[in-house]
């Protein structure tokens, strides 16, 4: 706010007024509260008021380091300090700009007046804060943050009595003082009207800081966006309230074809002409994603497009469009859910003869495209072999694995071949692509490939034979490059003779057959397969059990291990999570390891006195000593000797 009118300087009461507050520290009441106030702060800064040296000169170092810092509030503010001077040339007065701290930056103005003001030390690299200069239009501007006139005697300091000047502050966007910019000259050419051509000045100024401050954020920010669109792996169109391309990233350009800059100002139905299908959705957004088709024929690029409306208060300016290739967008939601195979055939532990034959033609398997059928129990390992079969294949799509026994009967058909738009109840509104489709030039398995019902299994074959699927709802064949193994723990040519499995599929399916061993029919793999699981199985557990005792060994190799590797998994997690010693020993193991195969077989429960001689007998085989014995089996020595007494063993020397 503009200070009040300004008393006339020729009344000898002011010089009345400044002389008893220097020297007797009386307050005229007349005198202006800003003026006083200033005054008052002069003395508590020990100001001499009657210094013929004032203000503060900056070393030449010192003032090119602030010159610089201020280089761009001095570019901007030369031009109207130049346009303000030729307002007022010839008329006594000298123009200059200071920054926060009082420091001449530029002056400009009359050469005898700015010789002048030289005396007073008012040049380029002089401070003029109210604690350098007195009361000044500079340094009390600053201390008030408001635009101020200073005239004659109202300054504290007398060697600037002489003299008028006007001061008006300038900040940044943010509020922040920049600057003041100031107006003196002789006291003789004081005018009311001064102060409000600086302040209009000043103004101009700080609104040109404006203006760049948002030129550059603008340009910024464009950079900011065309960054973020670039480094997004999606195509991305922006379009106005006509359709009218108003951006698009270079991947838009690649996939559409396209120049960018000749795109731009084009309707995006022109790049893609499906899209007037879609105009009601793109205006609307769309989440969930619709498939269109680039290009026509063979040539033509399956693509996923998703919208996202612009909208300012309420009202539709535009919208935000991805374009993805479908095939790219299918290997994302597979690295996403997890369908990467992780397992390779060194995974594949073993060295005995049977599963290194099994290895043996997986590996020959891999190297073609034909179908392979995994026959074995439960649990030998089927999906790792066939997972590995992937890994060491030429395919780079996805693994997909199907559970055919795991699919509700209902909706076992959409989740294998997908679904169009609207098919049944619930679908998605976009449609679906089922499993084959995003193993597309990758593998899937179609594991307990017996359970598959009779008529899904004719579909099954008519996708092997045509290699396109269509789907559910729809009538559009889409070609599916995907490499089929099938894995079951069924005897398929029985279920062939019973008629639950169609003997056609079957010679379809069994190309390749590769039999997984039981673990039964390798055991002596079981050490090698423990050194593997127990490692694994400390890091998840936090424990640091480095073994088993011989006789915990001996028993899981004598064990027929029906659940086969997934059992001896669990078996060594359960006996590490209750093993209270750095090895597992054999009170360690469940309870149904160490059953023997009774002679008589209609006894299918073993007494437990018999499990306990058992238990005691190994350990009198394994261990030196009674002491070692008797803690390998938790008990006692002495009620260790007793049972040995009572199952007429043979005691160990201690």
């Amino acid at each position: 706010m503009i200070t009040r009118q300004v008393q006339e300087v020729s009344n000898d009461w002011l010089t009345d007024a400044w002389e008893n507050f220097v020297f007797h520290n009386k307050i005229d009441k007349r005198i202006r509260p800003e003026i006083i106030k200033s005054w008052q702060r002069c003395k508590k800064l020990c100001v001499d008021p009657l210094t013929s040296q004032i203000a503060e000169i900056l070393a030449k170092n010192d003032f090119n380091k602030i010159q610089k810092r201020k280089k761009h509030l001095i570019r901007i503010a030369k031009p109207y300090i130049r346009l303000l001077n030729e307002y007022v040339k010839e008329s006594g007065f000298i123009i200059f700009l200071a920054d926060e701290n009082g420091t001449v930056l530029v002056l400009d103005g009359d050469p005898e007046e700015l010789l002048k003001h030289r005396k007073i030390n008012l040049i380029e690299g002089a401070i003029w804060t109210e604690k350098a200069a007195g009361t000044n239009a500079v340094g009390t501007s600053i201390y008030m943050g408001k635009p101020l006139q200073v005239v004659g005697r109202e300054h504290f300091c007398a060697v600037q009595h002489g003299i008028t000047c006007s001061g008006a502050p300038i900040y940044d966007t943010n509020g922040h003082l920049l600057g003041i910019l100031n107006m003196s000259g002789a006291c003789a050419q004081v005018n009311r009207h001064t102060l409000g051509m600086v302040v209009a000045c000043a103004k101009a100024i700080q609104n040109q800081l404006k203006i760049e401050q948002t030129m550059f954020d603008l340009e910024k920010n464009n950079l900011v966006m065309n960054t973020t669109l670039e480094s997004v792996p999606s195509a991305i169109i922006t379009v106005d309230i006509e359709g009218t391309i108003t951006h698009l990233n270079t991947l838009g350009a690649k996939l559409l074809d396209v120049n960018p800059k000749e795109a731009v100002g084009k309707p995006f139905h022109n790049l893609l002409p499906t899209a007037k299908d879609f105009t009601r959705l793109i205006r609307k957004g769309t989440s969930r994603g619709v498939e269109v088709f680039l290009g026509e024929g063979e040539n033509s690029l399956r693509c996923n497009l998703l919208a996202n409306p612009i909208q300012n208060n309420g009202r539709y300016k535009g919208s935000v469009i991805y374009l993805q290739e479908r095939e790219k967008v299918d290997r994302l939601v597979n690295q996403i859910t997890g369908a990467e195979a992780e397992f390779y055939f060194d995974s594949i532990v073993g060295s005995s003869k049977p599963i290194l034959r099994a290895k043996e033609i997986a590996h020959a398997a891999a190297m073609t495209n034909s179908t392979v059928l995994l026959l074995g129990e439960s649990g030998t390992g089927k999906e790792l072999f066939a997972q590995a079969i992937h890994n060491a294949s030429l395919r780079k799509g996805a693994f997909i694995a199907v559970n055919c026994s795991a699919i509700p009967r209902s909706l076992i058909e959409s989740e294998l071949f997908g679904y169009e738009a609207g098919s049944f109840t619930g679908a998605n509104r976009s449609g679906r692509p089922g499993k084959f489709e995003r193993a597309h030039e990758g593998t899937i398995l179609l594991d307990e490939i017996g359970d598959m019902p009779l008529d899904l299994q004719a579909v099954l074959l008519r996708v092997l034979q045509e290699r396109a699927v269509v789907r559910v709802g729809g009538y559009q064949p889409i070609p599916v490059d995907a490499r089929v193994i099938a894995a079951t723990n069924s005897d398929l040519h029985a279920k062939v003779e019973g008629g639950e499995f169609r003997e056609d599929l079957f010679f379809r399916l069994n190309v390749i057959t590769i039999h997984i061993p039981s673990l039964r029919e390798r055991k002596d793999d079981i050490p090698i397969l423990v050194d593997t699981f127990l490692p694994q199985i400390n890091r998840r557990m936090g424990k640091q059990v480095s073994g088993l005792t011989p006789g915990a060994m001996r028993i899981l190799e004598e064990y027929d291990w029906p659940g086969n590797v997934r059992e001896l998994e669990n078996v060594l997690e359960r006996s590490v999570v209750i093993a209270n010693k750095p090895v597992i020993d054999i009170q360690d193991l469940p309870a149904n390891l160490l059953r023997t195969e009774e002679k008589d077989e209609s006894r299918t429960v073993i007494p437990l006195h018999e499990l306990e001689k058992k238990a005691i007998s190994h350990a009198l085989k394994e261990y030196d000593t009674m002491v070692e014995a008797a803690d390998a089996l938790g008990i006692s020595r002495s009620t260790l000797y007793r049972k040995i007494k009572d199952y007429g063993l043979e005691i160990v020397d201690s």
